[in-house]
């Protein structure tokens, strides 16, 4: 008793373009924080030195270390995880910045000595440079506002609980300073964001053009569906893919009967409204990874990725009853339009010229039986539901 194996799911190319540039962008945000953890490292070593001279107090560097470590291992966490991508920012570029201010108040919180302070107080601006090329001027904003409260609440605290060691006109100055800074960082990540919104913009717009132009190259005028060159440049990656992965695909060689009587007695007008309705009727039955495309003339090329002959047999089918079915009131009530069909399976060690050169033959098979059928590539050739 034969057991039917189920499908496999079909993934389009555009699934797969996704994830990898999914995956490739999390890779990314991996190594930036590995630079973030370096710079903790740098830092790291300078409060180590101002606890051998005696500046700050051993449980400083290890508040500092494992603080350091947390907030790494947390952001390394989210990425690893891709909960981070259900952020609005998956980088989670202010978070960081923010937040990397944190360890470096809190050591300057027990120096003691002004100058010490103000070194710490550099390194804390580090991070907005960084963030210069990731945010938007709103962005950017916000996280200048939080460097300011957190900076004025250490302020706060050492005039609270250690105003000895405030130097009056020299912190003024430093606090000044550290303003004048960041309000030039603001304004200069502001203009740098703006620019890069006009980037992004013209990319775009340079995108829908190569896609437009794309579109003008792969797309027959009159049909709108693939015109031949880009029929052959699919049946080449089928071949491709099967000759890497064994597999089958099949091809489906369609022509219009009478089309010829049709555009003498209506003219080229109702022909090409013709082909415009066939090409509609074909394109709606037809599964993502299909390609379907104007061979020439009244001719079109169904290519169909991993489809047995039999499989591609009811297909073909199908698509000659839905175009049977057309009725094209504008041109005459009842006029039938009606297509002979033939198919081809790719074989191994194959060129894919003989394929559509067998898909041809069974093509004048169909048209030599009665037209308006489907006739398979076998030794002698099958027709399939042939109707008169």
């Amino acid at each position: 008793m034969d057991i039917a194996q189920p499908e496999s799911p079909v993934v389009s190319p555009q699934q797969v373009t996704d994830t990898n540039l999914e995956s490739t962008e999390q890779r990314l945000r991996l190594r930036r924080l590995g630079m973030s953890f370096a710079s903790y490292l740098a830092t790291f070593s300078l409060v180590i030195f101002c606890w051998y001279q005696g500046m700050v107090p051993g449980e400083v560097v290890a508040q500092f270390a494992v603080f350091a470590l947390v907030l790494n291992g947390a952001f390394f966490a989210l990425i690893r995880s891709g909960i981070n991508l259900r952020f609005a920012d998956p980088s989670m570029t202010s978070a960081q910045m923010v937040l990397s201010l944190l360890p470096a108040l809190w050591v300057m919180f027990f120096l003691e000595a002004g100058q010490a302070r103000a070194a710490f107080l550099m390194i804390a601006m580090v991070p907005p440079l960084y963030g210069i090329l990731g945010l938007c001027r709103r962005q950017f904003l916000v996280v200048s506002l939080w460097f300011f409260t957190l900076y004025g609440l250490l302020y706060l605290s050492l005039l609270v609980y250690k105003p000895q060691v405030l130097t009056g006109a020299l912190d003024l100055i430093q606090t000044a300073a550290f303003t004048l800074v960041m309000a030039q960082i603001a304004i200069i990540g502001g203009f740098i964001s703006s620019l890069r919104q006009k980037l992004r913009e013209r990319n775009q717009d340079l995108k829908e053009a190569m896609a437009r132009i794309q579109e003008l190259v792969d797309v027959d005028a009159l049909t709108g569906v693939y015109n031949r060159r880009r029929l052959f440049e699919v049946i080449s990656e089928e071949s491709n893919r099967y000759s890497r992965s064994p597999g089958s695909f099949s091809l489906c060689l369609l022509d219009v009967d009478y089309f010829k009587d049709v555009n003498d007695t209506y003219g080229h007008q109702a022909g090409d409204a013709i082909l415009r309705g066939i090409a509609q009727c074909v394109s709606k039955g037809l599964r993502e990874i299909d390609c379907f495309g104007r061979y020439g003339g009244e001719e079109f090329l169904i290519v169909l990725p991993q489809t047995p002959i039999s499989g591609a047999g009811i297909k073909a089918e199908r698509v000659r009853r839905c175009i049977e079915s057309l009725r094209f009131d504008d041109i005459r009530k009842d006029l039938k339009i009606t297509v002979s069909i033939g198919v081809a399976e790719f074989q191994p060690g194959e060129d894919t010229e003989a394929t559509l050169a067998r898909a041809d033959q069974a093509l004048y098979e169909a048209k030599h039986l009665g037209r308006n059928q489907v006739v398979l590539s076998e030794q002698p050739p099958v027709a399939v539901n042939a109707s008169s």
